[in-house]
C-alpha cells in the first residue's frame, strides 16, 4: 500500500508545478522535454544496472516504448494546458477518467470479469468527461476542449501500455529499465521539436526552464515508478487502476480548492461526483 500511496502524492505535486509555471511564467514546452531527460538520467542512477543498454532494440518492449514516449510528452503536454487553462482538479479527473479504457482492455485480453456494473462506470466515465470539460466560455477556455479530451484518451492508452509492459516484461526486466527507455524516448520526440523551433528562432533555451524541468523530472519519474511497483503488488490492474486514480483525483481537487483557489461550475461539479461514481463502480464491481 506504500507504493499506492507515494504514487498518489507524486502525481500531485507533478500537476501542481504546471499552476506555478504560470505564476512564475516558466516556458512549460521547455520544461517538459528537460524533464524527461531528468526522468532517464534518473532511472539509470536508481537501478542496480544500466537501463540504456546498446541492444535495445531487439527487446519485445521496445516497441512499446516508442509508442510510450510520444504518448508521455503529447498527454503530458495536453495535462499542462488543462491545468493551467481549466484548472488542476479538472486536468486529473480527465487523465484518471481513463481508467475505464485499460479496464475495457483488461476484461477482454487478460481475462478478467466482466459485469454490468462495470459497463455502468465505464459509460458513467465517458459522461464525466464531457461535463468537466464544459467551459464558461471564458477567453482562457474558449474552444480548447479537446485538451481535456486528449488527455483522457492519451492517459487510458498509457495506462493500458504500462499494464501489459508489466505483465509480460517486468520480471525478468526491472522496472527501472524499462522506465529509462520510454522517458528518454519522449525527450527524444520532445527534443526534436524543441531544437526544430530554437534553430528557426521561435524559442530560446534558458537556465530558469531548464532548473524548473529538473525540478519537475523527479517527481515525475517516482510517480511512474511507484505506478508500476503498485500494478505488480496486486493480481488485477482493474481494481488497482480505479483506486489509484480515486485518490489523485480527491486529493488534487482538494489542493485546487484550498490552495490554488480554483473555481468549478456547477457542471463541472456535475462532472466530478459523476467522475467519482464512475471510479468508485469501476473500483468495486
Amino acid at each position: 500500500m506504500i507504493y499506492l500511496f507515494l504514487s498518489i502524492i507524486t502525481s500531485v505535486i507533478v500537476v501542481s508545478y504546471f499552476k506555478l509555471f504560470n505564476r512564475y511564467n516558466v516556458n512549460t514546452f521547455q520544461a517538459i522535454v528537460v524533464n524527461y531527460l531528468t526522468c532517464a538520467i534518473m532511472g539509470n542512477i536508481i537501478t542496480d544496472k544500466p537501463g540504456i543498454t546498446t541492444q535495445f532494440w531487439s527487446e519485445g518492449w521496445f516497441p512499446y516504448t516508442l509508442a510510450l514516449g510520444f504518448l508521455f510528452i503529447s498527454v503530458f503536454y495536453s495535462i499542462s494546458q488543462t491545468a493551467q487553462k481549466f484548472g488542476v482538479s479538472i486536468s486529473m479527473v480527465s487523465a484518471k477518467l481513463s481508467v475505464a479504457i485499460p479496464v475495457v482492455y483488461a476484461l477482454f485480453f487478460f481475462s478478467e470479469n466482466v459485469g454490468l456494473l462495470k459497463l455502468c462506470g465505464i459509460i458513467l466515465s465517458l459522461t464525466a468527461v464531457y461535463f468537466i470539460s464544459k467551459s464558461n466560455n471564458t477567453s482562457t477556455q474558449k474552444g480548447l476542449w479537446y485538451f481535456p479530451l486528449y488527455v483522457f484518451i492519451g492517459s487510458g492508452c498509457i495506462d493500458t501500455l504500462l499494464n501489459i509492459i508489466n505483465k509480460n516484461y517486468i520480471p525478468p526486466f526491472d522496472t527501472n529499465h524499462i522506465l529509462s527507455f520510454v522517458f528518454l524516448t519522449a525527450f527524444v520526440f520532445g527534443g526534436t521539436l524543441l531544437a526544430f523551433q530554437i534553430f528557426r528562432g521561435k524559442q530560446k533555451l534558458t537556465l530558469k526552464n531548464i532548473l524548473w524541468g529538473i525540478a519537475l523530472g523527479i517527481p515525475n519519474y517516482l510517480c511512474m515508478f511507484f505506478l508500476l511497483k503498485t500494478l505488480g503488488a496486486f493480481t488485477e490492474a482493474s481494481i488497482v487502476l480505479p483506486i489509484n486514480n480515486i485518490g489523485i483525483v480527491l486529493t488534487t481537487t482538494l489542493v485546487g480548492l484550498l490552495i490554488f483557489k480554483e473555481h468549478l461550475s456547477k457542471i463541472n461539479w456535475l462532472g466530478f461526483v459523476i467522475a467519482i461514481a464512475s471510479i468508485v463502480i469501476l473500483s468495486f464491481s
